[in-house]
């Protein structure tokens, strides 16, 4: 996915836009839009491509369709070629959790068993009466599996989980042949619960049994009285009786005409009516779901005992046992495939799953008020049913759980935890594409907007991340200046690869002309922490003001790397004294007036770090921030380094697209040539510390970065963050050493 061919017209808000995006010689391409500007449109028309709804799109205002040809080296864009990333989707939740909880072995396992449990289930419902799932009030609802997990108080809450226990009760009573939603229907259980039902039941069907001998055409729980009424009613309404019909009942008696067929009622309902109990319950039971009930009383007298209110729970036991041991078969080839699979789940271990790995990536980056897992894992590991995800909050000593449904209802996050959350389900579905392996583009549409600058910048190393995978191509869009320039600096983004949109007549995208403008602040005050805040503002002052090829070579070297040097562990960084410091402060600000606290032979980075310590959380001060993230930076080096120098084995590193590998003389060669030390350090670094190790240096380059550097100032990017967490950042650094 080398060439990305871009012709819109009417694509929501684009008029026209026609670019070429070359990613030959990167994977990422940064464009700064001003609001109003392409972005959203942007995003929008590729989300329909992504959606396989390119027809839809559209200029919406004025109803005109679109004209879209997007190709990748010369091919028509797929669907599957495409993932947009929007700003924010409140209610978004990703369908990649349960791919990410199995391999592809498990995965075509779990298919086989819910196949054969779904065949299974069909043939409950035909037992039963149930729905396997149903529609209520416009929402579709599962019906036959929550039933029975209720009626048969299953221990796992689930069908599928719960096969072996299911499998083990025993059934007492044989009624297949009894539909379950004829005596549990809401109206139903009403007529059985009325008392005149509760004490006649017994006494009707011996009364029926004697209608029933007296009158021979009669049969138990297929032709009865109410039955031979109806008939009645059709044969007088059709005029059965005309040219001598006859209606012959069962070769004993003949009817030829209506009155003899309602002096024959007559007389059955006499009889009826001599026996009350008879009569109560015949109207009690006088319509459809009543007869109904009442046939499958006849057919299964056993039912009787069962129909009295307290024994009604083990009539739903021996129903559901029934259907099973009548598709026993079936329920044992069931079993047997989920036996083998619960095996083979038992062997995966969970740690090491995507889903773990996403979940670390969120949880170790971003600052949220909750934890997460996976309230139901073995059902959504095995496939029963969806992951149910928990948000465990802790205040004090007390925790509190909620799933997805009750965290949205209750609205107890802020916008940014919300953006946060929706920023996990995009982790989960970048991980499951990530294990495709398949050539993507993604449209990365304003993705740190409205967070805090901690979580910023966690997006930021994620997006890094995304940059190293050699099958993802991101075009990453903002309309946030500052990100827009950090995003591009943290990436490595080359300059012909970072745009600006430009609007004229057409939208344009320009190549960005990078400018970066310093901003003074501690020029004037002469204390401790405004000497050590000026270091990276001098340093960039002298990047940014002298052309080496303009003035002396040596000279605007010499300085540079000098300040470089203490903000970098290089080999003579320990020892830069105020004295040579204060020579370059002047040559640049035009003063220096050292603090009282210091001599001019005392070393920089000695008191720097010895300040660093003597820091208050009670002073949340910018220039307090930028001295905690100049002695985390260097602090992390000083642990990289000596960590790799103690290491006697080989090492990778990149070179632009090329990897190297060599020992530890070799690799740090290579940093002192780099112009981003502390990224190459860490890379190597990761080759050889432990996770803990790891993570906390990683925090330095999540946290530190931009704020020791002149152009972030502009945007006050630290002003957010509370110094305590530099502060805890520099206390778990001193740890490793």
């Amino acid at each position: 996915m080398d060439i990305l061919e871009c012709k819109l017209k009417n694509c929501y808000g684009i008029d026209e836009f026609n670019h070429e995006f070359d990613f030959t010689n990167t994977n990422v391409i940064t464009v700064y839009a001003k609001n109003g500007l392409m972005k959203t449109s942007f995003a929008k028309t590729f989300k329909k491509i992504q959606d396989g709804k390119a027809d839809e799109i559209r200029d919406e205002i004025f109803d005109i369709k679109a004209e879209v040809n997007v190709s990748v080296d010369g091919q028509d864009i797929r669907k599957e070629q495409v993932f947009v990333i929007k700003s924010f989707e409140n209610y978004y939740e990703s369908n990649s959790i349960a791919d990410l909880l199995v391999d592809e072995k498990t995965k075509k396992s779990i298919t086989t068993l819910l196949k054969q449990k779904n065949n299974f289930l069909k043939k409950l419902v035909q037992y039963s009466g149930l729905k396997i799932e149903k529609t209520q009030q416009g929402r579709k609802i599962y019906e036959l599996e929550p039933t029975i997990v209720s009626d048969m108080n299953l221990s796992e809450k689930s069908f599928l989980l719960s096969l072996k226990e299911l499998g083990e009760v025993e059934n007492k009573t044989y009624l297949p042949n009894v539909k379950y939603s004829t005596i549990f229907d809401n109206s139903v259980i009403k007529k059985i619960k009325d008392s005149s039902f509760q004490n006649k039941i017994k006494e009707f069907c011996e009364a029926a049994e004697t209608i029933y001998s007296s009158y021979t055409f009669f049969e138990k729980g297929k032709f009865t009285f109410p039955k031979l009424k109806n008939v009645a009613k059709n044969l007088d309404s059709d005029n059965f009786f005309v040219r001598d019909n006859k209606l012959n009942l069962n070769n004993s008696i003949v009817i030829g005409n209506n009155d003899e067929l309602q002096e024959k009622l007559y007389e059955i309902e006499g009889k009826i009516k001599d026996i009350p109990e008879f009569q109560q319950i015949e109207k009690l039971l006088s319509d459809t779901k009543g007869i109904l009930l009442r046939d499958t009383i006849e057919n299964n007298p056993e039912l009787i005992e069962f129909l009295k209110i307290e024994n009604l729970d083990n009539l739903k036991k021996e129903l559901w046992t029934s259907y099973i041991k009548k598709e026993k078969k079936s329920f044992d080839d069931l079993l047997e495939i989920y036996k083998e699979l619960e095996e083979n789940v038992k062997n995966l271990n969970i740690d090491n799953t995507l889903w773990n790995r996403s979940l670390e990536i969120f949880e170790d980056r971003f600052t949220v008020p909750y934890k997460m897992k996976i309230s139901n894992l073995k059902g959504a590991i095995i496939g029963e049913n969806l992951p149910r995800v928990e948000f465990i909050f802790e205040k004090g000593e007390n925790q509190a759980s909620l799933d997805r449904s009750n965290l949205e209802k209750l609205d107890v996050l802020s916008q940014g935890e919300k953006r946060s959350l929706y920023l996990l389900n995009i982790i989960f579905d970048i991980e499951k594409i990530r294990k495709e392996s398949n050539e993507i583009l993604f449209i990365v549409d304003d993705i740190a907007d409205s967070f805090d600058y901690k979580n910023k910048y966690a997006i930021v190393e994620y997006l890094y991340e995304m940059a190293t995978i050699d099958n993802f191509r991101m075009i990453i869009l903002s309309h946030n200046f500052d990100f827009y320039r950090t995003i591009s600096s943290r990436l490595n983004v080359p300059r012909k690869s970072r745009f600006i949109v430009e609007n004229k007549q057409d939208l344009n995208l320009i190549e960005e002309k990078y400018q970066k403008q310093p901003f003074i602040t501690w020029k004037s005050k002469p204390d401790k922490y405004s000497l050590f805040a000026l270091i990276p503002f001098v340093r960039n002052l002298i990047e940014y003001s002298y052309d080496k090829y303009v003035n002396d070579s040596n000279y605007y070297d010499s300085d540079y790397e000098l300040l470089t040097n203490l903000l970098h562990n290089k080999d003579n960084s320990g020892t830069i004294t105020f004295k040579t410091l204060g020579k370059v402060y002047k040559e640049y600000l035009g003063k220096f007036d050292i603090p009282s606290e210091f001599k001019e032979d005392d070393l920089v980075i000695e008191k720097l770090y010895e300040t660093t310590e003597n820091l208050s959380n009670n002073l949340n001060l910018l220039e307090h921030k930028v001295l905690l993230s100049m002695a985390c930076r260097l602090k992390a080096e000083e642990i990289m380094l000596d960590k790799i120098n103690n290491y006697n084995g080989m090492l990778n590193w990149k070179v632009k697209n090329n990897l190297k590998t060599g020992d530890k003389a070799e690799f740090l060669n290579h940093v002192d040539k780099t112009n981003n030390m502390t990224r190459v350090l860490f890379d190597a670094y990761k080759q050889i510390a432990n996770e803990e190790q790891i993570n906390i240096v990683n925090e330095v380059n999540i946290m530190t970065p931009e704020n020791i550097h002149i152009n972030s100032f502009m945007y006050e990017p630290i002003m957010d963050m509370d110094i305590n967490e530099l502060l805890n950042l520099y206390k778990k650094l001193k740890k490793l050493i």
